[in-house]
């Protein structure tokens, strides 16, 4: 409820009470990192994320909260990074494919946001608007050769699964 209302200093206190109970817990270490981001104590926040990312290497609320803090601070270098080190691991992961179009978007790399907003739609579900922003990918004018292979053969790829989907539906 501290959190909530920007009382950040309060719920740091708080929880910090909570942690010397020898209590430890991903819910605390979510909590505390992001308090301390709010009172303006970034890096510590940063720190303190990947200190429990260390302690619960499993839990995904973790991961989620300290790339969506990078992407926050506007360190789309080190979130981009990060988020394509989770895709390695997690690549049902559309949050993480989230996190890396925004990343890239941050970096004003607008073939690959497209591209991973395409991959995201995809596993969604919503063929035709993964279509959509690969078709805006190949627009967008930034992308090298390779990168432009990548979504050309993503394209085509998709089309075809589009067409396949559309004769399921008549059948």
């Amino acid at each position: 409820m501290l959190a909530r209302n920007g009382s950040w200093a309060a719920a740091e206190q708080e929880l910090l009470k909570v942690r010397k109970l020898n209590f430890s817990s991903v819910l605390v270490d979510r909590l505390l990192a992001e308090a301390l981001i709010g009172r303006g104590e970034k890096e510590a926040g940063l720190v303190l994320y990947r200190e429990a990312m260390a302690r619960y290497p499993l839990n995904l609320s973790l991961r989620y909260g300290y790339g969506n803090a990078l992407l926050a601070e506007r360190r789309y270098t080190e979130a981009l990074a990060f988020s394509d080190t989770q895709l390695q691991s997690y690549s049902q992961d559309a949050r993480f494919y989230k996190m890396r179009a925004e990343a890239n978007a941050g970096l004003g790399r607008r073939a690959q946001q497209h591209l991973a907003l395409a991959e995201m739609s995809m596993l969604k579900g919503q063929t035709a608007g993964a279509i959509e922003q690969l078709q805006l990918a190949q627009q967008a004018g930034d992308a090298n050769f390779y990168e432009m292979s990548v979504i050309d053969g993503r394209l085509r790829e998709l089309k075809k699964r589009q067409l396949e989907e559309m004769k399921e539906r008549r059948n």
